[in-house]
Protein backbone atom coordinates (compact mmCIF):
# COMPACT_ATOMS: atom_id res chain seq x y z
CA UNK A 1 0.00 0.00 0.00
CA UNK A 2 1.26 3.44 -0.81
CA UNK A 3 0.59 6.81 0.71
CA UNK A 4 -1.65 9.16 -1.28
CA UNK A 5 -1.50 12.90 -0.67
CA UNK A 6 -5.25 13.33 -1.08
CA UNK A 7 -8.27 11.22 -0.19
CA UNK A 8 -11.30 10.81 -2.42
CA UNK A 9 -14.39 11.25 -0.28
CA UNK A 10 -17.58 9.83 -1.82
CA UNK A 11 -20.04 12.55 -2.84
CA UNK A 12 -22.85 10.64 -1.08
CA UNK A 13 -21.37 11.74 2.22
CA UNK A 14 -21.95 15.38 1.31
CA UNK A 15 -25.11 14.98 -0.77
CA UNK A 16 -27.10 12.65 1.47
CA UNK A 17 -25.63 12.11 4.93
CA UNK A 18 -23.82 15.26 6.02
CA UNK A 19 -26.91 16.94 7.46
CA UNK A 20 -27.76 13.84 9.53
CA UNK A 21 -24.31 13.24 11.02
CA UNK A 22 -23.27 14.57 14.38
CA UNK A 23 -19.90 16.15 15.11
CA UNK A 24 -18.31 13.00 16.56
CA UNK A 25 -19.85 10.74 13.91
CA UNK A 26 -18.41 12.88 11.11
CA UNK A 27 -14.94 12.90 12.66
CA UNK A 28 -14.89 9.12 13.14
CA UNK A 29 -16.32 8.56 9.67
CA UNK A 30 -13.67 10.76 8.06
CA UNK A 31 -10.92 8.80 9.83
CA UNK A 32 -12.35 5.55 8.43
CA UNK A 33 -12.54 7.05 4.93
CA UNK A 34 -8.95 8.29 5.25
CA UNK A 35 -7.67 4.90 6.41
CA UNK A 36 -9.43 3.02 3.59
CA UNK A 37 -9.81 5.28 0.53
CA UNK A 38 -6.63 7.13 1.44
CA UNK A 39 -4.37 4.13 0.76
CA UNK A 40 -3.88 2.64 -2.68
CA UNK A 41 -2.26 -0.63 -3.76
CA UNK A 42 0.19 0.11 -6.60
CA UNK A 43 -0.08 -3.42 -8.03
CA UNK A 44 -3.88 -3.57 -8.29
CA UNK A 45 -4.49 0.20 -8.37
CA UNK A 46 -7.37 -0.24 -5.90
CA UNK A 47 -8.15 1.21 -2.50
CA UNK A 48 -8.20 -0.67 0.78
CA UNK A 49 -11.66 -2.02 1.55
CA UNK A 50 -10.98 -2.81 5.22
CA UNK A 51 -8.49 -1.46 7.73
CA UNK A 52 -7.61 -2.32 11.30
CA UNK A 53 -8.13 0.80 13.39
CA UNK A 54 -7.67 0.84 17.16
CA UNK A 55 -9.77 2.79 19.62
CA UNK A 56 -6.73 4.82 20.65
CA UNK A 57 -6.02 5.72 17.02
CA UNK A 58 -9.53 7.18 16.74
CA UNK A 59 -9.00 9.09 20.01
CA UNK A 60 -5.67 10.53 18.81
CA UNK A 61 -6.89 11.48 15.33
CA UNK A 62 -10.26 12.96 16.33
CA UNK A 63 -9.51 14.48 19.73
CA UNK A 64 -12.65 12.81 21.09
CA UNK A 65 -12.95 10.73 24.24
CA UNK A 66 -13.03 6.93 23.96
CA UNK A 67 -16.70 6.96 24.96
CA UNK A 68 -17.59 9.51 22.26
CA UNK A 69 -15.73 7.41 19.66
CA UNK A 70 -17.56 4.25 20.71
CA UNK A 71 -20.94 5.99 20.58
CA UNK A 72 -20.15 7.47 17.17
CA UNK A 73 -19.16 4.03 15.83
CA UNK A 74 -22.45 2.58 17.11
CA UNK A 75 -24.44 5.33 15.39
CA UNK A 76 -22.56 4.91 12.12
CA UNK A 77 -23.21 1.15 12.18
CA UNK A 78 -26.90 1.80 12.87
CA UNK A 79 -27.06 4.23 9.95
CA UNK A 80 -25.30 1.59 7.79
CA UNK A 81 -22.49 3.92 6.82
CA UNK A 82 -19.75 1.63 8.12
CA UNK A 83 -19.21 -2.03 8.80
CA UNK A 84 -17.06 -3.49 11.56
CA UNK A 85 -15.69 -7.03 11.65
CA UNK A 86 -13.35 -9.07 13.82
CA UNK A 87 -10.23 -11.07 12.82
CA UNK A 88 -12.39 -14.02 11.82
CA UNK A 89 -14.43 -11.85 9.43
CA UNK A 90 -17.69 -11.83 11.41
CA UNK A 91 -19.58 -8.56 11.25
CA UNK A 92 -20.08 -6.89 14.62
CA UNK A 93 -23.18 -4.79 15.19
CA UNK A 94 -23.25 -4.14 18.95
CA UNK A 95 -20.94 -2.36 21.34
CA UNK A 96 -20.59 -5.45 23.56
CA UNK A 97 -19.41 -7.54 20.60
CA UNK A 98 -16.79 -4.92 19.75
CA UNK A 99 -15.53 -4.75 23.34
CA UNK A 100 -14.75 -8.48 23.34
CA UNK A 101 -12.44 -8.27 20.32
CA UNK A 102 -8.76 -7.33 20.33
CA UNK A 103 -8.68 -6.10 16.70
CA UNK A 104 -11.48 -4.42 14.79
CA UNK A 105 -11.54 -3.88 11.05
CA UNK A 106 -13.55 -1.00 9.61
CA UNK A 107 -15.01 -0.40 6.17
CA UNK A 108 -16.95 2.46 4.61
CA UNK A 109 -20.13 1.44 2.79
CA UNK A 110 -20.62 4.53 0.61
CA UNK A 111 -19.51 2.96 -2.68
CA UNK A 112 -23.06 2.10 -3.79
CA UNK A 113 -25.44 4.16 -5.88
CA UNK A 114 -27.28 6.91 -4.04
CA UNK A 115 -30.67 5.28 -4.75
CA UNK A 116 -29.53 2.10 -2.96
CA UNK A 117 -28.26 4.09 -0.01
CA UNK A 118 -31.43 6.05 0.51
CA UNK A 119 -33.53 2.88 0.38
CA UNK A 120 -31.31 1.23 3.02
CA UNK A 121 -31.41 4.23 5.34
CA UNK A 122 -33.43 3.54 8.52
CA UNK A 123 -36.87 5.09 8.47
CA UNK A 124 -38.12 7.18 11.35
CA UNK A 125 -41.63 6.51 12.54
CA UNK A 126 -43.72 9.60 12.94
CA UNK A 127 -46.63 9.91 15.30
CA UNK A 128 -49.03 12.70 14.54
CA UNK A 129 -51.96 13.89 16.55
CA UNK A 130 -54.67 15.88 14.86
CA UNK A 131 -56.78 18.12 17.06
CA UNK A 132 -59.91 19.47 15.48
CA UNK A 133 -61.67 22.40 17.02
CA UNK A 134 -65.30 21.45 17.32
CA UNK A 135 -68.15 22.44 19.61
CA UNK A 136 -67.21 19.68 22.06
CA UNK A 137 -63.57 20.74 22.23
CA UNK A 138 -62.44 24.29 21.91
CA UNK A 139 -59.54 26.07 23.49
CA UNK A 140 -61.79 28.38 25.49
CA UNK A 141 -63.70 25.45 27.03
CA UNK A 142 -60.64 23.31 27.73
CA UNK A 143 -60.05 22.24 31.34
CA UNK A 144 -56.49 23.53 31.16
CA UNK A 145 -57.63 27.03 30.26
CA UNK A 146 -60.28 27.02 33.00
CA UNK A 147 -57.60 26.32 35.64
CA UNK A 148 -55.47 29.25 34.54
CA UNK A 149 -56.87 32.52 35.75
CA UNK A 150 -55.28 35.72 34.72
CA UNK A 151 -55.49 38.61 37.12
CA UNK A 152 -56.62 41.80 35.47
CA UNK A 153 -54.53 44.84 36.05
CA UNK A 154 -56.74 47.39 37.82
CA UNK A 155 -56.20 51.10 37.63
CA UNK A 156 -56.06 52.92 41.02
Amino acid sequence: MSYIYHTNVPNNLFDIYLKDLGYAELKVFLVIIRQTYGWKDKRTNSYKHWDWISQQFFVRKTGLSARAVSTAISKLIYKRLIQVKNKQGSLLFHKIERQRESKLYFSCTLKQKSSELTSRKPMKKLHTTIIKHTNTYREDTSQAFKKIQFSKHQKP
